[in-house]
């Protein structure tokens, strides 16, 4: 195989499509569906009519006559013909409703799972009455909300107590009754013809003088907001679908590692049917031979090919051979450059305009209270996810930037400082101690993670539910040395362990079950891939004895450890530099489209009116 060629194919220039798994694609579909159904959702909202603010509407204390309406032409959305003329005048106008039934009040019963009652006060509105309403000189209009049902009635009435369960019409009672309800009425008046009145919505009042103001129409604006509700969670699921887009190149290499491994039996240092064995060894290196669980698969296994491993370990900080680098060193086959854009840009950039432009417009036009909170509620979030995403995505940057420029130092002339290093894992003189889960020997590993779970069902009002639920979890690790070729290097992983900077020891490696118990497997073991970000530091005295060195090889008289100055400059990563890129994406995605979302959501804070 042709590393170098292999390589120079992965700089992926300005747009890549990322080559999608299985679940990639659920999730695009799933996003298109959504993309889909809210378009929709806009398409619809686009023939109910526009209904202006009630700020823009003309407050009149009488029906008056014609030249005390200010005509204009309707906006969107109005494609009755009854709207002749195309031209309507928006009033608010005190009114007595003398008769017909607007709406239907009472006190409802309802109970909950204890069988406690509760009364509750509700109202629907009558969307089908002719109403008939007088002003205050006693000029009369015969009126109705939307016949045509594209517009739902909106209201609010005074609240009635409840101290037992009743139901009414709210309705007139002719003309000079006295318990007429007073209202303030928002109404659409027609130009030629005149006698064209659609009442729109309605707020109770005292009487005449009471001032009040009706309830927002926003169906309109309510059907484009969904829209954007279902649009950009669209875009949430459309940017967590595109993978990195080195990731799934890579994927291709393995695949055809996967295929080239069929049929070869596995063995140290050899990918086989069943995966790659580690090699077991005893104190001050003592070769024992191939451990028999667990095996390193093919998904988190060298690229091309694992470096052979020595039959002795004599000197583990000595080169080998030649002193070549091994083939998969970043200064033999260069370091591959992610796709600027993929579509994760997009979803990205869907996702936040969605929910910011969202958030803005539920603040700028109240349908009701509940619009209000959740406008608000919504900015808040909104600004705490884009604060919080830019500044992970600059502290992302900077580690990615970090692991582009640093030159991968070879083993043997590393300097003290920051520094990074990629080679192959070898025991150092603690030799790699077996463990034991769950009836199964573990061998060959430096550095593991092991966990026991129990299958456990609970009875719930649903009925009986089962999972798998976490009992106990266990880390470990010994001193091991990292080799490139050119030397070999002591890592201790008990200073990553209690800084947390141990990022990934890749997947589960191995995972059975017995009974109603299941044991899940993470570890690092011999012949594995490793790429370490830190501070190359001389070793102290103490690590000396009780580990051992070697006085004649620099290598052996440094170690690696968690950065101290850029804390987000350190890494402990089981692959080469190709594996720790293949998980990030380019700078641009990073942090530039982060940075727009930010800056477009300062929009968010700025006066707005749709």
């Amino acid at each position: 195989m042709d590393n170098q060629s292999d390589v120079r194919d992965l700089d992926q220039g300005l747009f890549h499509l990322p080559s999608l798994k299985v679940r990639n694609t659920i999730g695009y579909c799933i996003a298109a569906a959504l993309f889909i159904a809210g378009f929709v959702m806009y398409s619809n909202g686009l023939s109910i009519p526009d209904i202006p603010q009630i700020s823009e509407a003309d407050r009149l204390d009488e029906l008056g006559e014609i030249e005390s309406y200010n005509f204009q032409a309707l906006q969107d959305g109005y494609v009755q013909s009854q709207y002749q003329q195309n031209t309507a005048a928006f009033v608010l106008i005190p009114l007595e409703l003398e008769d017909g039934v607007i709406a239907t009040e009472g006190c409802y019963e309802s109970g909950d799972e204890d069988g406690n009652i509760d009364l509750n006060y509700g109202v629907s509105l009558d969307s089908d009455s002719t109403l008939t309403f007088s002003d205050h000189k006693g000029d009369r209009i015969t009126t109705s909300f939307d016949q045509s049902r594209v517009l739902k009635p909106e209201g609010e009435f005074f609240q009635a107590d409840c101290f037992n369960a009743w139901e009414r019409d709210i309705e007139g009672n002719g003309p000079d009754s006295d318990d007429n309800r007073f209202l303030i009425a928002y109404l659409l008046v027609q130009n030629e013809p005149i006698e064209y009145y659609q009442l729109l919505s309605i707020t109770e009042v005292n009487s005449f003088e009471d001032y009040g103001s009706p309830p927002e129409v926003t169906q309109r604006e309510d059907a484009g907001r969904w829209a954007l509700l279902i649009v950009g969670i669209g875009g949430l699921f459309f940017m967590y679908s595109t993978p990195p887009s080195l990731l799934s190149d890579l994927r291709k290499i393995r695949k055809k590692n996967r295929t080239a491994a069929s049929g070869v039996q596995s063995a140290i240092g050899v990918l086989g049917s069943e995966g790659r064995r580690f090699q077991h060894c005893g104190p001050n290196g003592e070769v024992i031979g191939p451990a028999k669980h667990p095996l390193r698969q093919v998904s988190e296994d060298w690229l091309f090919g694992c470096p052979p491993l020595p039959t002795s370990y004599s000197n583990v900080y000595g080169q080998d051979g030649d002193g070549a680098l091994i083939p998969e060193h970043p200064q033999r086959i260069g370091t591959p450059r992610p796709a600027m854009v993929t579509p994760y840009s997009l979803g990205a950039i869907i996702f936040a305009a969605s929910f910011i432009w969202l958030s803005s417009d539920l603040r700028a036009r109240d349908g009701n209270e509940i619009h209000t909170l959740i406008g608000w509620l919504m900015t808040a979030v909104v600004t705490i996810v884009n604060v919080l995403w830019f500044f992970n995505a600059y502290r992302q940057a900077n580690l990615s930037r970090t692991i582009n420029d640093l030159p991968t130092s070879p083993i043997r002339s590393v300097a003290v400082g920051q520094a990074e290093v990629v080679g192959q894992v070898r025991p150092s003189n603690s030799g790699t101690p077996s463990f034991r889960v769950g009836g199964r020997d573990m061998e060959g590993t430096v550095v593991w993670s092991w966990s026991r779970y129990r299958y456990v069902c609970h009875e719930t009002d649903e009925g009986t539910e089962c999972s798998w639920e976490l009992e106990e979890t266990q880390n470990g690790g010994v001193p091991f040395i990292v080799h490139d070729g050119t030397g070999g290097m002591i890592i201790d992983p008990s200073l990553w362990q209690t800084e947390k900077k141990i990022s990934n020891l890749g997947g589960i490696i191995e995972q059975w079950e017995k009974g109603n118990q299941r044991w899940t497997v993470s570890a690092i073991g011999v012949g594995d891939p490793i790429y370490i970000l830190g501070d190359c530091v001389p070793r102290s005295r103490e690590h000396l004895d009780a580990w051992g060195g070697d006085e004649t090889e620099a290598s052996a008289l440094i170690t690696m450890v968690p950065s101290s100055e850029t804390g987000e400059g350190s890494v402990f990563s089981i692959g080469t530099e190709m594996d720790v890129l293949a998980r990030r994406r380019s700078t641009f995605e990073i942090l530039i489209v982060p940075l727009i979302v930010f800056v477009f959501g300062i929009f968010m804070f700025l006066d707005y009116t749709p």
